[in-house]
């Protein structure tokens, strides 16, 4: 009798045993897999978007995605520390373009996952500025082009056309200037920022045939076309076109003036067009703001700046198989422009409103750009267009030079001088940096 009670226990034993280790078998199968995407904080629509529709792609795969923000001062130091520590808390990463060259040993090479028609849907340049020793570490989900913003009403009042050179957007400015109470532009000379005064400059310089760095990696900005180019962008303070207070003004004061209707024209990046027809705008700018290409020089080709925020997936990832399932998904042109159909069509909250567009296809669609004022249809000649600032693990350093530079002659510096000392400077860290062994 003893036997067959202890027997009897041992049977109640491992039952019960089975079945908790089977509730806990079942909870922690409640999802196949999951993935870890870092992307940073600020309440960028784009971003919450991917992270609503990713509980579909969760229906779909029994995938969970789970999406940690990073402040973005801190992002690439927490990137760094994750990659060092070979043991990445996060399996996908969204970062700009400007830290790849600092954080692609972190990075797993996209090439074994896909071919290249894949990178084909998207233009040139941005995949461009994920591709390092010809291999692609990312995708460029979230791409960024100037464009030149204006007031309809303002332009229309004064009986003028969207400028289509430097010399018509001058000729504009005087008129503008000269007959409202707006200035012309609001620029952005402040230096820091991550080097977000050079984009402006850059595209001067590029319009007029003019470049940062020589096939040698020397300095050339300092040449003719690069002072005539400068200049051209300085004047925009001394002929009393941009205001006085431009000199202290990062990108976000300056969108903020054009914003509050104080400015007539903005340069920057196209995700802005939907915050400035938005209805916290001002009264006169709110439904009343167009974009058209960059002007270009008289004897030069309409040139473009152009950035990216591309995800890639982290080298030391556990989940790889799934991670690239996600980033693949993710990628369909059909849920990019579902995305930003929803905005236009207003079927989403303001934090989830996005009129980021990354794909070729999807630039030229008929629907969209009805919907749209045309904007995409811009937006993509102008990445075709377009060119990229050096990509360099020292750009970094290069770009704190040449925005300091460029706020010292907005305050009154002279710009041949400040050229030419930061094209010295650059030149001497080059130096120290190894790029003209051997050359």
């Amino acid at each position: 009798m003893k036997k067959y009670f202890s027997f009897l226990c041992i049977l109640i034993l491992l039952f019960t045993t089975s079945c908790a280790n089977g509730d806990v078998e079942e909870k922690s199968s409640k999802y196949k897999d999951k993935v870890t995407i870092a992307v940073t904080e600020e309440n960028i629509g784009q971003f919450n978007a991917w992270q609503k529709r990713s509980k579909t792609f969760t229906k779909e795969t029994g995938i969970k995605v789970e999406f940690v923000k990073v402040p973005y001062e801190n992002l690439l130091n927490r990137i760094t520390t994750e990659g060092i520590s070979g043991d990445s808390t996060f399996d996908i990463v969204a970062y700009p373009d400007i830290m790849g060259p600092s954080i692609k040993t972190f990075l797993e090479p996209l090439d074994g996952y896909t071919n290249k028609e894949f990178f084909d849907r998207f233009p040139e340049s941005t995949v461009k500025l994920s591709t390092y020793d010809d291999k692609v570490y990312g995708i460029p989900l979230r791409s960024n082009v100037q464009l030149l913003f204006y007031r309809k009403d303002i332009f229309k009042k004064l009986g003028i056309s969207p400028p289509k050179t430097w010399n018509e957007f001058n000729e504009s400015s005087k008129k503008i200037v000269g007959n409202t109470d707006l200035k012309a532009i609001a620029p952005y000379y402040q230096s820091g920022n991550n080097g977000q005064n050079i984009y402006m400059w850059a595209t001067y310089l590029w319009g007029n045939n003019g470049a940062i760095f020589d096939k040698n990696m020397k300095p050339k900005f300092n040449n003719k076309q690069g002072i005539e180019a400068t200049n051209e962008y300085i004047n925009l303070l001394k002929k009393d076109f941009a205001p006085k207070g431009s000199i202290q003004f990062a990108e976000q004061d300056a969108r903020t003036n054009f914003k509050q209707g104080r400015s007539a024209m903005w340069i920057g990046w196209w995700w802005v067009y939907s915050d400035f027809n938005a209805g916290d705008s001002a009264k006169g700018v709110k439904n009343n703001v167009g974009v058209v290409p960059m002007p270009s020089w008289d004897h030069g080709k309409k040139v473009s700046n152009v950035s990216t925020f591309p995800i890639s997936m982290m080298k030391d990832s556990k989940n790889k198989e799934a991670s690239w399932k996600f980033m693949k998904w993710l990628s369909k042109e059909e849920n990019e422009k579902e995305i930003v159909s929803d905005s236009l069509n207003k079927r989403v909250p303001k934090e989830e409103f996005s009129t980021d567009i990354s794909q070729n296809k999807n630039f030229r669609d008929k629907e969209l750009n009805e919907k749209g004022d045309n904007l995409f249809n811009i937006a993509g000649d102008s990445f075709e267009s377009s060119k990229t600032l050096p990509i360099s693990r020292v750009w970094p350093k290069i770009s704190d030079i040449l925005s300091r530079e460029i706020s010292n002659m907005a305050t009154g510096d002279n710009v041949k001088e400040c050229l030419d000392r930061a094209a010295k400077e650059i030149e001497k860290l080059l130096d120290s940096e190894g790029y003209y062994d051997n050359r």
